[in-house]
């Protein structure tokens, strides 16, 4: 193989350590509703107005999911030669909050969703 080409997915170091996380090698799209952020003092009832909330829309891979929270991981990479999993970009989404969860694929260099929720 030469050095231009990419390795193939099944000879890619990341994605063989990867494939030991069966559940981190899902890519997922994730919208969620979040509520506004707390006020930062003492607001007066008469004058304090409900905000809408914001619909948020995350991608990544999935690295926790269980009935309380959803974790994403925008990155990850391979560290030295006992090969630790290291994250950035983790962001955890409370599950009551999230609105759809759709598995993202890649076809022929062309992303997919699968919406499941």
């Amino acid at each position: 193989m030469s050095p231009e080409q990419p390795a193939p997915r099944d000879e890619d170091p990341i994605m063989q350590s990867l494939s030991k996380h069966a559940r981190f090698c899902r890519r997922v799209e994730i919208e969620w509703i979040q509520p506004r952020e707390p006020y930062g003092g003492w607001v007066s009832y008469e004058a304090f107005q409900p905000e809408q909330v914001q619909t948020c829309l995350s991608i990544g891979r999935l690295i926790h999911d269980d009935d309380c929270i959803k974790v994403l991981a925008g990155s990850a990479m391979i560290v030295g030669d006992e090969e630790r999993l290291m994250l950035s970009g983790v962001i955890e989404i409370p599950a009551r909050c999230v609105v759809r969860i759709s598995i993202l694929q890649i076809e022929q260099n062309y992303l997919s969703f699968d919406h499941h929720k």
